[in-house]
Order: structure tokens, then sequence, then C-alpha cells
């Protein structure tokens, strides 16, 4: 009797990324994240003060002035842009700053992984939400997804968001649009889930590489955090043990060589050859593993 050997696979999982920027940064940052990494997303655009196609920026109002400290009300603008745009084309939607090096397959792989309860499988399909990034303690309030690695939402939570928003601090002006979101879809049974790896590490990296490696955590703030991270993640680590393999990329790449460099360090022989990162990676192509 022949056997039916035919394996059912998920579609791949469409995935919308998002930056926000102004037009200041369109020759500077945007171009560096268009540069390196932004094609590899199903779709791409950036929430700015200026429409620049070829760039795929576009002019997003939002109440209020266009300055750090009123975040939460420009993130409020780019979640009903996405929703009333693109919800019903894309899988996931994630969010971040245009300082941010994302490695698209590394997120990928985050979105395929159904082994934690944060992401289970066919979320979307049986409407269950799923919100994703770097937990941080919020103490008094339980945990929220920190901004500086960006967060994911699926389409059921961008949804259950949009309906939420009006009535979640509809004119508060403030910096912490990460605190508020979180805090807006905890009021609706939405936590933030976690995104470590099978070994405890952190796959949302919300630091540059240097601090990454050389932060040890061992006394303020930082060290509640990384107590926090170490009690459902196999006790306190730090630098490059706290941080996984896997990890989505790196955040205040703030100028644009900087994006550049550590793109051309994890796609070896992107660089043309008679460039100085180029000439040395060449070099030593045979030893180097990235």
């Amino acid at each position: 009797e022949k056997k039916d050997t035919h394996i059912q696979t998920q579609p791949k999982a469409r995935l919308l990324c998002v930056v926000y920027t102004y037009e200041a940064h369109h020759t500077t940052q945007l171009q560096a994240v268009v540069n390196t990494w932004a094609w590899k997303c199903d779709g791409f655009f950036a929430a700015s003060t200026a429409t620049n196609t070829t760039l795929g920026a576009v002019d997003l109002p939002h109440v209020g002035d266009e300055a750090y400290d009123n975040m939460w009300q420009k993130s409020r603008s780019i979640w009903a842009y996405i929703h009333d745009n693109y919800v019903d084309d894309y899988d996931y939607f994630w969010l971040g700053g245009d300082d941010y090096g994302l490695v698209v397959e590394n997120l990928r792989g985050v979105l395929e992984d159904h082994t934690k309860e944060s992401n289970p499988y066919g979320a979307n399909e049986n409407d269950v939400p799923v919100y994703l990034g770097l937990q941080m303690p919020q103490f008094g309030r339980d945990h929220f997804c920190v901004g500086g690695p960006g967060y994911v939402l699926n389409r059921v939570t961008v949804k259950r968001l949009i309906t939420a928003l009006p009535a979640c601090e509809p004119t508060k002006k403030t910096s912490a649009e990460d605190r508020c979101m979180s805090n807006c879809l905890r009021d609706i049974g939405i936590l933030c889930g976690d995104t470590a790896d099978a070994k405890g590490q952190q796959r949302f990296t919300g630091v540059e590489p240097n601090y990454l490696a050389t932060h040890k955590g061992k006394r303020g703030y930082y060290k509640k955090v990384y107590d926090f991270w170490g009690k459902t993640n196999g006790g306190f680590k730090w630098g490059v043990n706290l941080y996984s393999e896997q990890s989505i990329g790196f955040h205040n790449l703030r100028y644009p060589a900087f994006m550049h460099r550590i793109h051309a360090l994890q796609y070896p022989w992107t660089c043309p050859t008679n460039s100085t990162i180029g000439q040395t990676l060449n070099a030593t192509k045979s030893d180097t593993i990235i």
C-alpha cells in the first residue's frame, strides 16, 4: 500500500515593516534602511513628514508637533494608517525607528517559531492576538514591549487595537509610545509576548553592538532589567551570553555609515571589492564566520 507522504505546510507569513522618520532623515537614515534591509520585507513604508515614493516615505500627519516627545501621537497615526490601508494584506506588522538595522531573516524566524504561547500556530486564522517584542519591567504594571528593537502585531491585534485606540490616551503627549501601546493593549487583554530563544537569550536587541558586548548590567536600572530577564530565562546573563545568535538586529545605528558597516559584517561580500570594508572581508573570507 502506497503511503501519502505529502506534508501540508503553512504558507509563509507576509510581513509589513514600517519605520518612523522625518524628512531631514530621508537622505541619511532612511536611505540607509532602504539600501540595506527594507527590501527584504514583503512590504515596507516609512511614516514621515514628506512623501518620497522612491524611498517609500509617506507624509503621515498626526496630532501635535513632529517631535520626539510626541511619539505617541505619531504612533497612533501610524497604526491607524496601517489598519486602513494594509491590515488584510499582511499577517504581521513590525514598527521601529529609522536607526534600527533589522535582520529580516531572523525576524521571520521569530514569527515562524510557534513553540511559545505568545505566538501560537494559526493565530490569525483562529482570531488569537499576537504582540511580540523585548519584554521590559514596568514596575507596578507587569511588563511592556520596549520600543528600541521595534515590536510586532499580528492582524488580529491591529484590528482590536484600532477599536480601542479612540479611548486610549487620545490627547497624551509623550515620547513613551511603547509604554502607551502596551498599556492600551493590556487594557483589552493583550500582553507583550516573550521572544527569547530556546537558550533563554534575547532575540529582540534594543542596543548597538558595543553596548551589547560590554555592558554588564550590574547596577542601577539595568540591574533590575537583567534580573527581570533572568527570572524566566535561566538566570542572570550579560553581554554576548544575554543576546541570541538569532537576534533580529541592532538599535541606535544613528548614522548611515554605521548601518551600512553593520550590514556588511552581517552579510559578507556584499560590499564593492574596491571599498575598505570590502577589501577587508574578501581578504579574510576563508576565516570569517558572521
